[in-house]
């Protein structure tokens, strides 16, 4: 029996909500969506709340659609996180 090597791409993601958003934007936007239940935190001025989901939601649409060369903004958040907390080596 042949074995044959199939070469695989993982770059590109299929557009599964109506053709427009992946399964990996959809859950970005969901969880945009949940931010908003910061207001219903009955001991936080509406201030902080404004602040706290407004960041919240800025970081979440950015990791749904900004890319960065031909990486999406949340895979270069975590490669930039892995960064910092691997173990170095200095010589």
């Amino acid at each position: 029996m042949s074995i044959y090597r199939v070469p695989y791409d993982f770059t590109h993601e299929e557009k599964v909500f109506g053709g427009y958003l992946s399964i990996r934007q959809m859950l970005y936007l969901v969880l945009a969506g949940i931010s908003t239940s910061i207001f219903f935190i009955p001991v936080l001025p509406i201030l902080i709340k404004v602040i706290i989901f407004l960041m919240l939601f800025v970081i979440f649409i950015t990791f749904a659609f900004l890319k960065i060369g031909t990486c999406y903004a949340d895979k270069y958040f975590i490669s930039i996180i892995k960064y910092i907390f691997k173990k170095k080596t200095f010589i």
